[in-house]
């Protein structure tokens, strides 16, 4: 994903090439846009039970790409139809239009686990509802939100 969105804005050292107007993302299965598996793998690489170098990649790569799509042209929408969670909210907050549905469960539980609300966490829950106590809420307790809690 994150080659072809360099591709797309001509950060790969070429031209921009065959830019769609519109993209649409939406995640596979239950988990629609939900981490937790790689943050196992940076425990254990911090535990040295797995490569030191890990930690370091997963996270720099996860920035870039939130970064990315932050930036992203042409305009992207997400939907968030399952789980959307941690760096699953990271891949899809920036989307200008974001479909929640029945099945969306919402939620930054990474504090639960005493790490910090990160993927621009700290940017776009404090811009929730023009009720920046909310995000404050949200982000430190990983309450969990439905779909129609979102709208």
């Amino acid at each position: 994903m994150l080659a072809k969105l360099k591709q797309w804005h001509g950060d790969d050292g070429g031209a921009a090439a065959d830019v769609p107007r519109t993209v649409l993302i939406s995640g596979s299965g239950g988990k629609a846009f939900c981490a937790g598996g790689d943050i196992v793998d940076c425990y254990r690489a911090k535990m040295g039970t797995a490569d030191a170098s890990i930690t370091k990649e997963f996270f720099a790569r996860e920035y870039l790409l939130d970064y990315q799509l932050h930036k992203m042209d042409p305009r992207y929408i997400a939907i968030w139809n399952g789980i959307t969670m941690g760096g699953g909210v990271g891949l899809t907050w920036h989307a200008p239009i974001r479909i929640a549905t029945d099945n969306t469960m919402y939620a930054m539980p990474e504090t639960a686990i005493g790490f910090f609300c990160d993927v621009g966490g700290s940017y776009f829950l404090s811009h929730l509802k023009n009720d920046p106590s909310l995000g404050l809420y949200l982000g430190m307790t990983g309450h969990r939100l439905k779909g129609q809690d979102l709208l």
